[in-house]
């Protein structure tokens, strides 16, 4: 999951008149429909029928639906804070985070200063007279957090995973990914993006010609940056994205660009080599300055300056945002209110921290942990057991996969250490002055791990989010606190539930290890080849295999899943399947073999899982997921893995001429 990402009021879970533990949801359900022929649809039919998205959401689910459940909590502790923070002392969490909120709310304040506080920025790049001076203002844009051309952070190198490494990316366009300037099909929405430009640039500027001639430069300079950018699927191979380069061999790359003068201006004082992840792109860098003047280069700077600040300006600009990213590209209705966009400002800002820090001291258990970490330990005895009985690899392959498998460390619930942050300054009464604040603190605290060790105690995602994640480089897995609630885990309900939840996430972040990309790190998370020509062979076979399922799935026309894109997560979602069953198969609730509700063990435990990922989309959302998620669509992440499980089979009687089974010899097993 990244996910990542990924959030919920609390599911209503239906009590047994057996059990006084809940158990699966039988509102849900829609018995009309086959379980041998739609199982997403048998376990969530009712439930799609009767429940439709909110306005200021593109999607709705279990995910969206903690979300919902934890930011109401969320929003309690920030009034709070919010209080306190007037008296409180400078630096800590009460202050941070309760001046931040306040600024944040405080839209009379935003609406008075409007635009007005981008324009020194917008002249700086109006007195720009050299292509060195370009140079120079992109060096300090980037060090203001202002996106544009690439971008520069620090972080492991893969094949040298002790030692921290300048990476260099791809960036600097508008839309999701290349394809939205190259591709027919996107070209409504490209032509959308246009029309945002030149509202924005009118709405500074009060000039309607300017406008469409800015909106025009933009469009074309952007098109000329995403015609030699990897696909988001390109993105995935990790093959594609290592290439060392000197500082030198990079300087003449992208000469005429001064890259010494650009890493003066960055002070990157330590910069000696980097990890360049798309050479192609780097490489087109000086054609876009001898294609575009000066003054289109300098309409390209105020738009990534524009674009920026948007969302943080007054209510003009946030609308003009929104109609836009949220309307147009996902089909939202109306904004979230307020208070939750303040929250997920937050939670993507450096004071997520700081949230988990206060959330987990008001809403999360040691005792959830201890059970949570409990599951862990079958699930990881189920994988222990599952490879040493593969019947397609190697005793020398199975060895190298149990020390890697062995070797995964975890992180539950938060941090053993908190971040101090008490040096961040932030003005209660100064927003947007708050927000340049937080994008260089967070540039610099980047920057300055070059030198360092690795800090493998670091989180990457704060304690109150609803999501879970793999890292393979540190070879670890991680399940913040957040996720760690009804549905997902409920501590009063039955196993069939939490296995079917939470015991799934475990095994699909356990499988991530053991993907197609995760399968190309070693035990010590160094990108290492540990398998053998033959049995790397068979596991590439069993995955275009599973490929061929997920292809087939088009919720729209002409919009279908990418195998490529999404391998990845199908891999896991059906390793962590087949690892939380087998793992509820050792509990003394499915050996009783009672029956609840008239399903068995198996049966509730299959109709939990697939009731974990109900959800509902806008088409505009639906196909924006499909160009860029590497997550399969939730109708998918329950099917797609179950026509490949034979205990799934079993349970319901699925037979090979019913739809939700493979035939034979295209049902995928690989863990």
């Amino acid at each position: 999951m990244k996910t990542f990402a990924l959030t919920i009021t609390l599911m209503s879970l239906t009590l047994s008149s057996f059990s006084q533990k809940s158990s699966i949801n039988l509102d849900y359900m829609d018995k009309s429909v086959k379980a041998t022929e739609d199982f997403f649809l048998f376990s969530n039919g009712e439930w799609i029928k009767n429940n439709e998205i909110p306005a200021s959401e593109s999607r709705w689910g279990s995910f969206n639906e903690l979300d919902r459940a934890n930011k109401d909590k969320i929003t309690s502790l920030l009034v709070e804070c919010e209080k306190e923070a007037v008296s409180a002392s400078p630096g800590s969490d009460n202050q941070l985070l309760g001046d931040f909120y306040h600024s944040f709310l405080d839209m009379e304040n935003r609406n008075t200063k409007g635009h007005s506080q981008i324009e020194k920025q917008l002249k700086e790049i109006d007195g720009i007279h050299d292509f060195n001076t370009v140079v120079s203002t992109l060096a300090k844009l980037h060090n203001q957090g202002v996106g544009g051309l690439f971008g520069i952070y620090v972080g492991q190198d893969m094949k040298d995973i002790e030692k921290n490494q300048y990476h260099i990316y791809q960036s600097g366009i508008g839309l999701p990914n290349m394809e939205y300037y190259t591709s027919d099909k996107k070209r409504d929405i490209l032509n959308a993006y246009e029309l945002y430009v030149q509202k924005s640039h009118h709405a500074i500027y009060k000039h309607e010609n300017k406008a469409q001639i800015f909106a025009d430069n933009i469009i074309r300079f952007e098109t000329a940056l995403a015609k030699t950018m990897f696909k988001p699927a390109e993105m995935r191979i990790p093959e594609n994205t290592y290439n060392k380069k000197t500082r030198s061999e990079i300087s003449e790359m992208i000469h005429p660009f001064d890259f010494n003068l650009y890493i003066k201006e960055r002070e990157l004082n330590q910069f000696d080599t980097s990890i360049v992840g798309t050479l192609k792109f780097m490489e087109n860098v000086p054609l876009m300055i001898s294609n575009f003047e000066l003054s289109e280069w300098k309409d390209y700077l105020k738009w990534n300056v524009i674009r920026s600040a948007s969302a943080y300006l007054d209510q003009e600009f946030i609308d003009l945002q929104f109609d836009f990213y949220g309307k147009t590209l996902r089909g939202k209705k109306e904004l979230k209110s307020i208070e939750d966009r303040a929250i997920e400002e937050i939670t993507s800002s450096e004071l997520a921290e700081i949230m988990g820090k206060v959330f987990v001291s008001k809403h999360f258990s040691k005792e959830a942990k201890m059970k949570v970490n409990e599951m862990v330990d079958n699930l990881l005895t189920v994988f222990q057991g599952r490879i040493n009985n593969l019947d397609w690899m190697s005793a020398e392959t199975k060895k190298e996969a149990l020390n890697k498998l062995n070797a995964i460390g975890r992180k539950l619930g938060y941090p053993d250490e908190w971040k101090d942050m008490t040096t961040l300054v932030i003005d209660r009464e100064n927003y947007f002055n708050n927000i340049l604040a937080l994008n260089a603190y967070s540039v610099r605290e980047n920057l300055d791990k070059i030198g360092k060790p690795v800090d493998k105690n670091e989180w990457g995602m704060p304690a109150h989010m609803v999501n879970a994640y793999y890292h393979p480089l540190l070879n670890e897995i991680a399940f913040p606190a957040g996720i760690m609630q009804p549905p997902f885990f409920d501590e009063n309900a039955e196993d069939a539930v939490n296995y079917g939840g939470i015991g799934m996430v475990i095994g699909h972040e356990f499988t991530h290890g053991f993907d197609d990309m995760g399968s190309k790190f070693a035990a010590d998370g160094s990108f290492k080849n540990w398998w053998t020509e033959e049995d790397r062979n068979l596991f590439e076979e069993k995955t275009k295999v599973l490929g061929e399922t997920y292809a087939q799935f088009c919720p729209i026309t002409d919009n279908c899943v990418n195998p490529d894109l999404t391998m990845g997560e199908n891999i896991a979602d059906l390793g962590g399947l087949t690892m939380a069953f087998h793992a509820y198969k050792m509990t003394d609730e499915f050996t009783s073999g009672k029956i609840v509700n008239g399903f068995n063990p198996a049966q509730r435990f299959f109709i939990a899982y697939a009731q974990l990922w109900k959800i509902k989309y806008t088409d505009e959302e639906m196909k924006n997921r499909i160009a860029n998620d590497s997550h399969s669509p939730g109708m998918y992440r329950v099917n797609g893995p179950l026509m490949n499980c034979p205990e799934f089979f079993e349970a319901f009687e699925v037979k090979e001429s019913d739809a939700m089974r493979n035939e034979e010899l295209k049902v995928s097993k690989i863990w």
